[in-house]
């Protein structure tokens, strides 16, 4: 199974008086471009999801969209509560072993969720620090979740790198 982690693109400003909650922030047309962007260059990579989970906020729901439309999977995205910036590994863990294993999964969230995330598949410890930028994308091999949930880091790309040529 590949697991590709992906953080959210750019979004408006968290005090954006506009807003009554965070979760509510969309992406900026300059995040909405790069994600566009970006989604085409994984598609260079040869990635192929077959599911795209997301946390309800509005810049990952968006971050997700412009992904799956790449990717021909606008009916194949799953919104997720444990993805919010506060879930927990386990959590996650356990209900993609439960609910959502594919040969390629696409999974869009926040900061520090995703770190952690990352960090409990491919050491065990959340306290390794790994932070994965805006639009940023981690790739994860694992054999199988349901035996040992455990994975193996193939790729870490900063949007930088995915921006580039």
């Amino acid at each position: 199974m590949m697991i590709y982690i992906m953080r959210h693109g750019i979004a408006s400003e968290p005090n954006d008086p506009s807003l009554e909650q965070d979760r509510q922030r969309p992406l900026t047309d300059d995040g909405r471009e790069k994600i566009g962007q970006i989604a085409r260059k994984l598609k260079k990579l040869a990635i192929n999801p077959d599911l795209i989970l997301s946390s309800p906020y509005v810049r990952a729901q968006q971050t997700a969209s412009i992904v799956a439309k790449e990717f021909d999977l606008q009916k194949h995205i799953i919104l997720s509560d444990l993805l919010q910036p506060a879930g927990t590994a386990d959590t996650i863990v356990n209900a993609i072993v439960e609910n959502y294993l594919a040969d390629e999964l696409l999974i869009v969230g926040h900061e520090p969720c995703l770190g952690l995330l990352i960090s409990f598949l491919t050491a065990a410890n959340l306290d390794l620090a790994i932070n994965i930028k805006k639009g940023g994308v981690c790739c994860l091999s694992t054999d199988d979740l349901r035996m040992e949930r455990r994975a193996a880091l193939e790729w870490l790309l900063p949007p930088k790198l995915l921006l580039k040529g």
